[in-house]
């Protein structure tokens, strides 16, 4: 039978500390910064020196079962999401133990308890001024703005593929691959409600729209638009708060807390073979950090998620066509 009246272990209660001290920086960069930058991810190395301070003999494994409770708790919480958790496991995880292992060198020319305690309280402290400083020091409005685009041949003349752009619901299939399932709303159904310059688009994805206005029309040749806003809905568990944009996760369209979209459309070209090449370009400012690892990994998803749009539209003008060929030899 366990006695619950038994003290706890000094791993017990190295972990414990280990578990408010993520706790509390979480909260100083929800509170301060508002923002899920740099100093939010420089919070296990922060908590890591405190490990290898307080507990030398095992710090990289205390810290990462303290960390692992921390972000469970942030998940059950609705803090943050499952797929958000897991994309920033790269970064956090070598920060943590880069922490511990500089607390467990420095560590070994600290020779009482109360300086080492002293040590780990400095750390803390100094993981809350480096809240302090990015609440003083970032805008969201210089953040990196980033550019993917890709074309394709079409077996169709400009002005249809236009038209099907333009003129019906375009519905694309989800054959998506995953790890762009995983890190973007994926669109399901594009439909232009109003044409002409300032007409409306509506874009339809999976747990909710988007909405934008035309900024570019000329037909056969440009469809241009800036999204104005988003209607979205995540899953719980699934993609929450994981950026830095002006709202800062606090409005439900959380896409804009990862990335701001600037401007994208949709150009056509006659192909030097027939039929004619489609070009597709976004234009969106990056809300994630660090930027050595965020930003390859958003553009490339963007990237990617460019061709696959193109290629599902290119399937569609066939599928189009090839209908419209069965209609003419039944009759």
């Amino acid at each position: 039978m366990i006695d619950p009246f038994r003290p706890l272990s000094r791993r017990q209660r190295v972990f414990a500390v280990l578990l408010g001290a993520f706790v509390v920086l979480y909260c100083a960069s929800c509170l301060l910064t508002n923002n899920y930058g740099g100093a939010f991810f420089a919070i296990p190395v922060f908590v890591g020196f405190i490990a290898g301070m307080l507990y030398p003999k095992s710090p990289f494994s205390t810290a990462l079962y303290a960390m692992g409770a921390a972000l469970l708790l942030s998940i059950l919480t609705l803090r943050e999401g499952v797929i958000c958790v897991l994309f920033s496991l790269p970064v956090l995880l070598p920060l943590l133990w880069l922490g511990a292992f500089i607390g467990s060198v420095l560590v070994r020319h600290v020779r009482t308890e109360r300086a080492r305690r002293a040590g780990a309280t400095f750390a803390l402290l100094l993981g809350l001024g480096s809240q302090v400083w990015a609440r003083l020091t970032d805008d969201p409005a210089r953040h990196p703005v980033h550019v993917a685009e890709a074309e394709l041949a079409i077996d169709a003349e400009p002005e249809a593929v236009f038209e099907l752009l333009t003129t019906r619901d375009l519905r694309v299939d989800s054959r998506w691959p995953w790890y762009i399932r995983i890190g973007l709303p994926m669109p399901e159904r594009m439909r232009v409600e109003r044409t002409g310059l300032g007409g409306r688009v509506r874009f339809d994805f999976h747990q909710g729209s988007a909405f934008a206005h035309i900024t570019g029309w000329q037909p056969g040749r440009e469809l241009r638009y800036a999204v104005d806003r988003f209607d979205a809905n995540d899953l719980p568990f699934h993609i929450t708060r994981l950026g830095r944009g002006p709202d800062y996760g606090f409005r439900s369209e959380r896409v804009e807390d990862w990335l701001t979209i600037r401007d994208t459309g949709y150009w056509l070209v006659p192909g030097t073979h027939g039929g004619s090449v489609l070009r597709r370009r976004v234009v969106w400012q990056r809300h994630l950090a660090p930027d050595l690892y965020f930003g390859w990994l958003q553009q490339t998803v963007m990237e990617h998620a460019q061709v696959r749009l193109l290629e599902l539209i290119r399937g569609r003008v066939a599928a189009d066509r090839a209908d419209k060929l069965r209609m003419i030899a039944a009759k």
